[in-house]
């Protein structure tokens, strides 16, 4: 079974760029406008990995990552930081990466492929 995973940003193209680089490579997508969303779609659908903007509208990244990181059966998620915003925010752990738009799609999805294990 492919592995899902779940791309949060509030732009359409984005989400829509990042679906066809990982569907390319094997992977189950889904898509989240704002946080809020990507909230509701975690608990449901529980990913392997998320892809995180951390400027959006309605619930940012930043947000999103300290409510995904105090529940428990969510809490181990790999997240990927993919954002145009500049420094990186204080509340995210070490081990997160971040990548900086626009993304390289080989070297994103190598990075996807090493924090599920696939590589």
């Amino acid at each position: 079974m492919a592995k899902k995973i779940l791309i949060i940003d509030d732009d359409p193209e984005i989400i829509s760029y990042l679906k066809d680089v990982f569907e390319e490579a094997g992977y189950e997508t889904d898509g989240a406008k704002n946080g809020i969303e990507g909230l509701e779609k975690t608990q449901v659908s529980k990913p392997d990995l998320i892809t995180l903007d951390m400027d959006m509208p309605a619930r940012g990244g930043t947000l999103f990552y300290v409510k995904l990181r105090q529940e428990p059966a969510l809490a181990e998620i790999p997240v990927i930081v993919i954002s145009g915003v500049g420094p990186r925010p204080p509340v995210l752990s070490k081990n997160v990466p971040v990548l900086t738009k626009p993304v390289d799609p080989a070297k994103t999805v190598k990075m996807v492929k090493e924090m599920l294990g696939d590589a």
